[in-house]
């Protein structure tokens, strides 16, 4: 009897996917756990499996189209069997839950393919509206349609430009241009707001108002990774009382010992080069187990210690953030946590994660020294009760044993979830964590 495949949950927080490539097509033959298609999550490009044998009678939805989980996506059966009815109930349930990805013809702008920093897109001249009608003393009411509402530019009305006398004056000290103003007076008039709305915009592009150029505004689609990053960060921040505490670890002989290790791996013929977070992946997960209050997670009727120690690390990718988890973080060397944390980081930006190697961990470490942050607070990852935010290594004058001397400093932030981690706790787990980077040889063991 044939039946109507669903777009497939693939991952714990995935509502929607985006159906990338079939990997099958009509009349092929099928199997339960053969692979259908590819499909963009949340998280992740994954793999859709079939659950029904039989040959595939029908495609019901279009490479690229954004279906919601349970969505039709093909009719599965025997060859030659009648799907009309099949046909008619998809067609009424696509119709009430899909949501394809926007056409050509869509008004709204087509989703970016990378919002990774690259050339910078050249300014698009503009017109500037205002949002606000409150009227001016010399602006004089009028019952005649307003032709801005039909979308005409005040240089077509009557070929020339509409603009009361102050809002002329304040153009021309101002050196604005008032064809790249549009009116909000009667008529499509430039009034003195617009003047002031355009000098406002100048001033916030960064640009010089003598240039002519506005800026142009833009609506950016907002994708289903950063719709949930949006809705956990905000759950975590407001069911999570967050606290934090600041350290400063002495990093020197972290530094000395890592461009040691470094070297040595080099001179073995090693490929792999060790980075700070390496070493505080493993010193985070050693001050677990000496701390494992820490290592918990509220659970409403009871707090749960965890009996593992399941570390992420935060990785940017195109379109947002995932944390995959270096499993038994405790248990591996500081080698073998940067050999699991490149291939994970290299798999997250290839969108090959599985979901069981981006959920439920136990902490997680958010370094952001790379990109020359000194400090910050990171949000809790949900349910854990605490996450560790890493800034960079900064050399700086110091003081030891009296003297002012010349050293390297590394700056951290704990945030805390108060219902698990009081802050007495956070703090002897900061100390433990700190013994161990300033005395790296430790982490070796």
């Amino acid at each position: 009897m044939a039946k109507i495949s669903e777009m497939t949950q693939l991952s714990p927080t995935m509502s929607e996917g985006v159906l990338v490539k079939w990997l099958k097509k009509k009349g092929d033959s099928v199997a339960p756990g053969e692979i259908l298609a590819e499909v963009e999550t949340d998280k992740a490009v994954m793999e859709m499996e079939a659950f029904d044998s039989g040959v595939i009678l029908e495609i019901l939805a279009q490479e690229g189209a954004k279906l919601p989980v349970g969505a039709p996506v093909a009719i599965i059966g025997k060859a030659g069997e009648d799907i009309t009815s099949l046909l008619s109930e998809a067609k009424s349930r696509s119709s009430a839950t899909t949501s394809t990805a926007p056409t050509q013809n869509s008004p709204e702008p087509t989703p970016s393919p990378s919002p990774s920093p690259g050339p910078r897109p050249k300014k698009q001249e503009t017109v500037v509206t205002s949002t606000v009608s409150e009227p001016e003393e010399e602006e004089v009411s009028s019952p005649k349609e307003n032709p801005v509402s039909r979308g005409l530019s005040p240089s077509a009305l009557e070929g020339r430009i509409k603009a009361s006398p102050l809002a002329k004056r304040l153009a021309e000290e101002s050196g604005i241009d008032l064809s790249k103003i549009r009116g909000s007076g009667p008529d499509g008039r430039i009034i003195k707001r617009d003047i002031e709305n355009g000098i406002s915009a100048f001033s916030s592009s960064g640009t010089s108002p003598f240039a002519g150029e506005i800026m142009q505004e833009e609506k950016l689609p907002i994708s289903g990774m950063r719709k949930t990053i949006a809705s956990r960060l905000v759950h975590s921040k407001t069911h999570q009382p967050h606290f934090y505490l600041d350290m400063e670890i002495d990093a020197d002989a972290l530094v000395h010992l890592r461009e040691n290790f470094n070297s040595d791996l080099k001179e073995s013929g090693e490929e792999i080069k060790l980075s700070i977070n390496d070493f505080i992946i493993r010193a985070s997960a050693l001050a677990l187990l000496k701390v494992p209050e820490v290592n918990s997670s509220w659970r409403e009727d009871h707090i749960l210690k965890h009996g593992r120690v399941d570390i992420g690390v935060a990785v940017s990718i195109e379109g947002g953030l995932i944390t995959p988890y270096v499993r038994n973080a405790d248990k591996r060397s500081v080698l073998e946590i940067g050999r699991t944390v490149k291939e994970l980081a290299s798999r997250a930006r290839e969108r090959k994660l599985k979901p069981e190697e981006f959920s439920d961990g136990t902490f997680t470490v958010s370094n952001l020294g790379m990109f020359g942050v000194n400090r910050f607070a990171a949000v809790i990852n949900e349910p854990e009760a605490a996450i560790l935010a890493v800034g960079n290594v900064v050399s700086k004058p110091v003081i030891k044993n009296g003297n002012i001397v010349p050293g390297k400093t590394l700056s951290v932030c704990l945030s805390c979830d108060h219902r698990v981690v009081d802050g007495a706790v956070g703090a002897g787990w900061l100390e433990v964590f700190r013994n161990f980077l300033e005395h790296p040889l430790r982490l070796l063991a």
